[in-house]
C-alpha cells in the first residue's frame, strides 16, 4: 500500500505531551473501576447515543442506557430489538440533530459496509447504504473500484467498521484495511459529504493516527481531541490521544493508567468529560469509568453541655462514694477544682477539717478504717492541686455520725457515705 510521510513540521508539533482527561476527577472522590451495569456477559462496540445516552451489543444484541455523568453510572438499560433487528456490528456513529446513525452492516463474508437509519419519532428507518464515491460503484453484474481502476467480475473485499461522528455530523470516522493509501493492517479513515446523496472518497487520518500495526475504534471529543485504538506499542491494544493541530492531528500519544493496562483496553468514549471505555482487565469485556465514591458520613456533632458552675461553702459534703468504696467520680475532681480556689480566697494560714464518715453497715473497726482512706483521698487530691498539707487535717469517723440515724434505703445509706471538709476554728483543737 501507499506510504504517507510525515512533515517535519507537522512532527514537532505532534510532540506535546497532553494534560490528563480525568482532570475533573479527584481521586479521593472517583475510582477508576468496572460500572455495576455490567454482567458475565461481554459488553463490548460502546458509543454515544441520543438524549445523552449509550449504546453497546452484548451477545449480538443492542442495549441502549440513560448516562449520569455526575456519579458516573449507566442506569434504565434496555435491550433494543428495533436497533438489534438493524442489524448493526460494531459501534453506532449518532448524529443527534439528523436523528440518524450510521453503523456497519455485514452484506457478505467478505463485505462489510456502511449504512444510515433515521428515527422519525416512533421508529428506525429501514437501513440505507451510504453511496461513497470511487467505492463499490455497481456496473451491470461487476464491481469497480474507481480509482483503482479495475473492473471485478466478483465484488472485492472491502471491510469498513466501528464509525463515530465528527464536526456536526459531516465528517464520520471509520477503520477499514481494504482501501487503497493506508498505512499497513487496519487503519482510521474518515469520509465527507460531496452532496445529499453521496460522500466522497476516503481520507486517511494519517501516519500520526495510523501506523503499520492495527488502528481502530477513532472516537472525536468537541473537534478538540481524538482517541484511537492501537496496537502499535504491544500485541494488546492500548488507547492513544492525539490533539487536533490545525487540519491534521498531532502525534498521538499512548495515555497512561488507568486508562491502559497489561489488558486489552480500547474504544473509549468521552461524554460530557467523562471518559468511558471498554476493557477486559477484570477477566471479562467489561464498560469502566471513574465511579463517583460514597459520601462519607459526616462526623457526628460532639456537643459538650455546659456544666452548672460548682460555689463551694464551708463546709462541704462530697458525697461520691459508691458502698464499700473510697473511688471517686468525674464530679468530685470538678469540686476539688471548685474547693482549690475557694480556698484560695480565705486568709493565708487558715485550716481545714477533713472527716470521713461510713453507712452503718460493717464493724467499728472495719468503717473507721474505710472513712479515714475517703478523708486521705480527698485531701490527697487538695495536695495534687497544691495546697499546702500543713493546713489539712484528715480524720475518719466511721459510722458514728450518721446523716440519717435509721436510714431505711439505699439513698439514705447513700447520703452518710460522705467526705465533709470545713474550717478548723482558730483555737480548736486538731483531734476535734
Amino acid at each position: 500500500m501507499k506510504r504517507i510521510l510525515l512533515p517535519l513540521a507537522l512532527l514537532a508539533a505532534s510532540l506535546s505531551v497532553f494534560a490528563a482527561i480525568d482532570s475533573k476527577f479527584n481521586e479521593e472522590k472517583y475510582e477508576f473501576k468496572s460500572l455495576e451495569s455490567n454482567t458475565s456477559d461481554p459488553e463490548q462496540y460502546l458509543s454515544k447515543f441520543m438524549d445523552k445516552s449509550l449504546i453497546f451489543i452484548k451477545n449480538g444484541e443492542v442495549y441502549v442506557g440513560s448516562v449520569d455523568t455526575a456519579i458516573t453510572s449507566i442506569d434504565s438499560i434496555q435491550k433494543s430489538k428495533e436497533l438489534t433487528d438493524l442489524g448493526i456490528h460494531g459501534t453506532v456513529a449518532c448524529d443527534n440533530s439528523k436523528k440518524k446513525i450510521y453503523f456497519s452492516l455485514k452484506e457478505s463474508d467478505s463485505k462489510e459496509w456502511l449504512y444510515e437509519s433515521t428515527f422519525d419519532g416512533k421508529s428506525w428507518s429501514k437501513p440505507k447504504r451510504l453511496e461513497i464515491e470511487g467505492l463499490g460503484i455497481t456496473r451491470g453484474r461487476s464491481y469497480f473500484l474507481a480509482n483503482a481502476g479495475w473492473n471485478y467480475v466478483t465484488e472485492p473485499k472491502i471491510i469498513m467498521l466501528n464509525p463515530s461522528i465528527a464536526k456536526d455530523g459531516q465528517r464520520i470516522y471509520f477503520t477499514s484495511a481494504d482501501i487503497e493509501g493506508g498505512q499497513g493492517g487496519k487503519d482510521i479513515w474518515w469520509i465527507e459529504p460531496k452532496d445529499d446523496k453521496v460522500w466522497k472518497y476516503p481520507v486517511n487520518a494519517g501516519v500520526t493516527i495510523n501506523s503499520e500495526a492495527d488502528e481502530d475504534f477513532a472516537f472525536v471529543e468537541n473537534d478538540e481531541i481524538l482517541y484511537v485504538t492501537s496496537k502499535k506499542d504491544s500485541a494488546v491494544n492500548s488507547i492513544f490521544k492525539a490533539d487536533a493541530n490545525g487540519a491534521v492531528w498531532a502525534m498521538a500519544e499512548k495515555m497512561e493508567a488507568p486508562y491502559n493496562t497489561q489488558s486489552e483496553d480500547c474504544n473509549i468514549v468521552v461524554m460530557d468529560g467523562t471518559p468511558f471505555l471498554v476493557s477486559n482487565r477484570g477477566g471479562n469485556d467489561d464498560i469502566w469509568a471513574w465511579v463517583k465514591l460514597p459520601e462519607p458520613e459526616p462526623e457526628p456533632e460532639i456537643i459538650i453541655p455546659e456544666l452548672e458552675p460548682i460555689v463551694i461553702t464551708f463546709p462541704w459534703a462530697f458525697y461520691l462514694f459508691d458502698f464499700d468504696k473510697s473511688n471517686l467520680t468525674e464530679r468530685f475532681l470538678r469540686e476539688i477544682d471548685a474547693m482549690v480556689e475557694a480556698m484560695a480566697q480565705l486568709p493565708s494560714g487558715t485550716k481545714f477539717i477533713i472527716e470521713g464518715h461510713t453507712d452503718q453497715r460493717g464493724s467499728d473497726a472495719y468503717n473507721d478504717k474505710l472513712s479515714l482512706e475517703r478523708a486521705n483521698t480527698v485531701r490527697d487530691k487538695l495536695i495534687e492541686k497544691g495546697i499546702n498539707p500543713d493546713i489539712l487535717v484528715a480524720k475518719g469517723y466511721g459510722k458514728r455520725r450518721p446523716v440519717i440515724a435509721n436510714p431505711q434505703n439505699e439513698e439514705e445509706f447513700y447520703q452518710n457515705r460522705r467526705v465533709v471538709v470545713d474550717i478548723l476554728k482558730e483555737g480548736a483543737e486538731e483531734s476535734k
